[in-house]
């Protein structure tokens, strides 16, 4: 009896004791993000205001003013950004792609000294006019700020839980949208629910709106007025919309991916093609600067249909051409931004064009379905747009409005692209997130680790009557020859020994076209293997040596398949082993 009572009281305690952990955490992790994402963006407005209104770098040139601080600024950020990478030996930055890989992972795989440096450069990049976002680098931040606040805590939660309250108090202090911050990290990120995940990071993601409002002002980014409009006659106006904002997104998205693939062919080091990615970009930035940097203020006048329809559709072009230009040539930052931007301008192309054909419509409305659909395409959240959309406006109504536009146009890159660009970019690096943890697990677990050294092997030369002699008293009906420096040189079975007994070496018996596997073969690749595998078990070699490091059976393989599937369950489930 004293004992149920004493674990009784020993469970509510650790009840107790993992509930105020949670909400700590949740505090701590929204408050330092919403600290250093309201610094990121702050400081990125201040540098854009300098390349803006600085008059120093202006001439006239037929009587015609100017401003070349677009082509100044954007090279010294090329310097620092190849200052950055040769000092640190970084080959490559982070972004949300490596925080939804590193949130499916049962490990922390998010490499904190590249993503904080990551960061910077983003910062950089978009404060000296690079055609970049902010919003991808700082989901990426507070996912990395969140891995090193749990490597402090001893693992009290799991990786996922730390990486989504950091990415979704990102997304809450960057919009002023903790409902949207805390759907993105499940929907993007996460891609799971739990009440032990969900708990910490709405928490997370309310706190930092709090912090941001309370202490930078919590107004919105993006503002907009929109009549109030008949939705039974906009439905069909809505869904062709979403169809062209879905191309309008594939469109984007094949640039990004496409663009670094046909500047790789042209064999210009990396460090002086970023200076001519700055160069084409500064040179576009001074006749129409509105398409470099983060483009807020545009975005804005173009929901609010304060630009003209020629205008747009030159912004539109040079938005997609630039950005991928950028992103292609060295440079670093986030899609969102300049998604937000093209669909914004594509909504307002498409209510021109409507228009033309004497369809009556609200530029306005069209301009936010635009921004919302683009934008839920290229991250693959159109929960989290539909959301993102009512709290940025803080009408209901519009976010009604955006819901056909955005499942339209996700359908239509989700079919002819795939679920978002940073699935893209996995997948480009042979990871298919889509395919879900287990998948994942099985293919970075090696075969090494599981390879038994419970076998039987001889010398090549050794007699067959010597070997069966051998086998039967162990009890095997399968060996293995190794010559004198470790070489594996085949396998060799019980029947055909005993058949065979007047061979004076085993090798000559060995076993023809028999399966291997290296001891750096993924489990997933060993199972694969055992599909058509007869036999006892495999050897398992070392890749470079050729050596026998040990065999592997069906069981082995089944039980690691087992044990990483209940890693994977306990991990979607919050529990901690």
């Amino acid at each position: 009896m004293v004992n149920d009572m004493e674990k009784f009281i020993f469970n509510i305690f650790k009840s107790w004791k993992l509930v105020v952990i949670t909400i700590f955490i949740g505090l701590f992790i929204g408050a330092c993000v919403a600290i250093a994402t309201k610094v990121f963006v702050n400081s990125i407005l201040y540098l854009t205001d300098i390349r803006e209104n600085t008059t120093f770098f202006s001439t006239s040139i037929l009587g015609y003013q100017i401003n070349y601080a677009p082509i100044v600024t954007i090279l010294i950020a090329a310097f620092i950004i190849n200052y950055i990478k040769k000092s640190t030996n970084i080959t490559r930055f982070h972004g949300p792609a490596d925080s939804i890989y590193g949130a499916h992972r049962t490990d922390n795989e998010i490499n904190t000294k590249t993503g904080y440096f990551s960061t910077f450069a983003a910062l950089i990049s978009a404060g000296g006019g690079a055609s970049v976002g902010q919003y991808g680098p700082l989901v990426h931040f507070g996912a990395t700020l969140g891995t090193s606040i749990r490597l402090l805590t001893k693992n009290i939660l799991s990786t996922d839980v730390f990486i989504g309250c950091g990415a979704a108090a990102a997304i809450s202090a960057g919009f002023n949208a903790p409902i949207a911050g805390l759907i993105f990290a499940h929907e993007a990120l996460l891609r799971h629910f739990s009440i032990k995940a969900v708990t910490p990071i709405a928490i997370s993601s309310f706190t930092a709106a709090a912090v941001a409002d309370k202490f930078f002002g919590g107004e919105q980014v993006f503002v907009t007025d929109i009549i109030k409009m008949d939705l039974i006659n906009f439905i069909p106006i809505a869904i062709l919309g979403g169809i062209f904002f879905g191309f309008i997104a594939f469109t984007y998205m094949q640039s990004l991916t496409k663009g670094p693939q046909i500047f790789a062919k042209t064999k210009i080091k990396p460090f002086i093609l970023i200076y001519l990615g700055a160069l084409f970009c500064g040179s576009i930035g001074t006749i129409y600067p509105e398409v470099l940097g983060i483009g807020t203020t545009t975005i804005n006048n173009m929901l609010n249909a304060e630009i003209d329809t020629q205008t747009v559709l030159i912004f539109l072009f040079l938005k997609i051409v630039l950005t991928a230009v950028c992103l292609s040539t060295g440079f670093f930052g986030g899609v969102f931004s300049p998604a937000l931007f093209v669909g914004a301008a594509s909504g307002i192309a498409f209510a021109s064009f409507i228009s033309f054909f004497g369809i009556a419509t609200d530029f306005k409305a069209l301009a936010l379905c635009g921004m919302a659909s683009v934008g839920a395409s290229v991250i693959g959240t159109p929960i989290a747009g539909v959301i993102l959309v009512i709290e940025l406006s803080n009408s209901y109504d519009l976010g009604v409005m955006s819901i056909l536009s955005i499942a339209s146009a996700t359908l239509i890159t989700y079919l002819f692209f795939g679920q978002s660009l940073f699935d893209r970019q996995l997948l480009n690096r042979g990871i298919d997130i889509a395919l879900g943890r287990s998948h994942l697990k099985l293919m970075d677990e090696a075969i090494g680790p599981l390879a038994s050294d419970n076998f039987l092997a001889f010398l090549p030369n050794t007699p067959p009557k010597h070997a069966v002699k051998l086998m039967i008293e162990k009890e095997y009906t399968e060996a293995y020859l190794v010559d004198e420096k470790g070489i594996y040189r085949g396998k060799i079975r019980l029947v055909d020994l005993m058949t065979n007994t007047a061979q004076k070496q085993c090798h000559i018996l060995r076993e023809n076209n028999e399966i291997l596997l290296t001891d750096v073969d993924s489990v997933l690749q060993g199972i694969e293997t055992c599909k058509d595998f007869v036999g006892e078990s495999i050897p398992v070699i070392n890749q470079e040596k050729n050596e026998l490091v040990g065999i592997i059976t069906e069981s082995d393989l089944f039980k690691a398949y087992l044990d990483l599937n209940r890693q994977i369950r306990d991990l979607e489930a919050g529990i901690r082993n």
